[in-house]
């Protein structure tokens, strides 16, 4: 018996080094690299569809407005879903932003990944992936909020315009 207690306790500091540490510095995603960060989205997206011979996606205004207003709200919810607080759908978000069309998808994520990371669990999902390649599709906004310990609230909105709609950069 007693000698199993050193054994115990050489375990446990054995395991206890194996645990990952967390790293101190949480990288937070600039305004300056926003614009960046939603074109590599865009760019992903349009890879996508080039492959499946579809016609690509512009990035809209209203589109990334409606997304980053969802983030926060679902930040705020502690939910990674598409509805608002306020009961709110997808397609009626983007109609209070200024889109004028209608709302193909809308995909949500809360995780500590960045846009590449989450483009790959999206694409990957049968009814995301399917939202991004609608045929019908003529825009995408993307939005996110950020956590100050980094976790992230993702919301890539895809949508098809009715009639030309002002684009983001």
């Amino acid at each position: 018996m007693f000698r199993f207690i050193p054994v115990l306790i050489m375990s446990l500091f054995v395991i206890s080094g194996c645990v990952p540490t967390v790293e101190s510095a949480v990288h937070q995603i600039t305004p300056e690299e926003a614009s960046s960060v939603r074109l590599n989205q865009l760019d992903l997206v349009n890879a996508v569809r080039a492959e499946a011979g579809v016609p690509p996606l512009t990035l809209s205004a209203a589109l990334t407005a409606a997304a980053v207003t969802h983030a926060r709200d679902i930040a705020r919810q502690k939910r990674a879903w598409n509805f608002g607080s306020d009961r709110s759908s997808p397609q009626t978000r983007a109609t209070r932003a200024g889109f004028s069309g209608l709302i193909t998808g809308e995909d949500v994520a809360e995780t500590y990944m960045n846009n590449i990371e989450i483009f790959q669990v999206w694409v990957s999902d049968p009814r995301s992936r399917q939202a991004m390649l609608d045929p019908a599709a003529t825009h995408m906004g993307l939005g996110w909020y950020q956590e100050a310990n980094g976790k992230l609230w993702w919301v890539m909105d895809i949508g098809a315009a009715a009639e030309p709609v002002a684009t983001a950069g």
